[in-house]
């Protein structure tokens, strides 16, 4: 786990935002790992991120990695509510969304789960579960967003390396990165 932890370190230095890890396992989408410090702060999670995956971008990247039955089970398991006025409640709006993209194009949140966050996250499933790194930014700032996610994109792949390195199972290593600034 210390190759992850130090990725995730250099990657929030990087970025000058929190970082994470996520995944989409048994139906649920679940942070397993960050790194964050005090100028990178993580998203304060108000509402829980499996009833928020249409609002915020680890979720939409999770989601866009399903096929169109698992999407359909999870929104129909978590209503899509609005959590700002910027948030997607449509399916169709949302599944255009995750379907119309670039090939590692990053998903975005901008203010959808909360206002004054923005957000970003690249899909890397390395193996049978959906999987993407993130990043948060306290600041609605849509030019350090772009270059920030455009970052995150580049640098996804250490993630990769570092998660296939560790080889362990994630679903329980929740908890910051080394090396917190």
């Amino acid at each position: 786990m210390g190759e992850l932890r130090d990725t995730l370190g250099y990657l929030r230095d990087a970025v000058g935002a929190a970082v994470y890890v996520a995944s989409y396992t048994d139906g649920e989408v679940s942070i397993t790992q960050y790194a964050d410090g005090p100028r990178t702060p993580v998203v304060h999670e108000w509402v829980d991120f499996r009833e928020a995956a249409h609002a915020s971008a680890v979720g939409k990247a999770l989601l866009a990695q399903l096929g169109p039955t698992e999407r359909l089970d999870h929104l129909n398991r978590y209503r899509m509510e609005r959590f700002t006025p910027h948030t997607i409640t449509s399916r169709e709006i949302l599944f255009d969304e995750l379907d119309d993209r670039g090939p590692g194009q990053p998903l975005l949140d901008l203010q959808e789960y909360t206002l004054g966050t923005v957000c970003a996250a690249v899909p890397i499933g390395t193996g049978s579960e959906p999987q993407c790194v993130a990043l948060s930014l306290p600041t609605p700032d849509p030019d350090r967003l772009q270059q920030a996610a455009r970052v995150l994109r580049n640098e996804a792949v250490a993630v990769v390396l570092a998660l296939l390195v560790a080889g362990e199972d994630l679903r329980t290593s929740i908890g910051p990165a080394a090396g917190r600034r």
